[in-house]
């Protein structure tokens, strides 16, 4: 199940406008503030562990797109409306987050420190393939972080680095598995997946979120993965459910977003 939700920005004069570099937190808050507003129970049994936070790989992924976007220092430019994608597997959050955006009580939505605010335009449901093959070429929606640990550390992993693949099968398996644990299987990979990279490039993207601040104390951490076109080849099922999960880590971040190639 996919979706578009298109955004309007009230509260800016000028044609160009701005959010911080790290946008795609703004977003997690803001998905997080719907899903709470409608349905908190959801949200509780999504996010959190009785006291803690709920670090169970989430059935979802994301990916903002910001039209006739710039960089400058840390801040993103764009002209026009925001569009959110979200893509899941499962039927009950795809019910509960879109009840949540389409809710009126949520709007306006103050997105950032510099008063921009929100409200929702209009939204439509996405098609997806109507079948899956063995064999199929994606390109990214927002940058694929793969990682390894090392020590305490993780490190990242990119599609021309040794061993890449076997790790990404690792990261893979361990998702899906997750996700269909929800849904009562206890499956992971059908096959080994096979990756080809087609137009690859490395990308490094500068995030912000609460936890790695208390660790260290900065602001700002950067995220190494890689963004372009690239070919999967593995069972049909488990293509599926990369598509529509997302790839990789920080999904439920704004990251690992995939569409099948044109």
């Amino acid at each position: 199940m996919r979706a578009k939700f298109i955004f309007e920005v009230h509260n800016i004069q000028q044609e160009t406008k701005e959010l911080p570099v790290y946008y795609r937190t703004l977003f997690m808050g803001f998905l997080k503030k719907a899903l709470s507003l409608y349905n908190e129970d959801y949200f509780n049994k999504l996010y959190c562990w009785e006291d803690k936070k709920n670090k169970w790989q989430k059935p979802f992924v994301f990916a903002v797109n910001l039209p006739n976007m710039n960089f400058l220092n840390d801040k993103v430019l764009f002209k026009g409306d925001i569009v959110l994608n979200i893509s899941t597997s499962d039927y009950e959050f795809f019910v509960n987050i879109y009840n949540s955006l389409v809710n009126h009580k949520l709007y306006p939505h103050k997105l950032s420190d510099s008063c921009l605010e929100i409200t929702l335009k209009k939204m439509y449901l996405v098609r997806e393939p109507e079948q899956f093959s063995s064999t199929m070429t994606f390109e990214t929606f927002s940058p694929v972080l793969i990682e390894k640990k090392e020590g305490d550390d993780k490190v990242p992993v990119l599609p021309y680095d040794k061993g890449f693949e076997e790790i990404l099968n690792d990261v893979i398996d361990f998702q899906i598995r997750n996700i269909r644990i929800l849904r009562g299987q206890n499956m992971g990979l059908h096959k080994k997946i096979s990756f080809k990279p087609i137009n690859i490039k490395k990308t490094v993207v500068k995030h912000k979120i609460s936890e790695f601040k208390k660790n260290t104390g900065k602001e700002i951490m950067y995220l190494t993965g890689f963004s372009g076109i690239f070919e999967l080849s593995g069972h049909p099922d488990d293509l599926k459910e990369i598509y529509l999960n997302g790839l990789g880590f920080r999904r439920g971040q704004g990251f690992g977003f995939i569409e099948v190639a044109k």
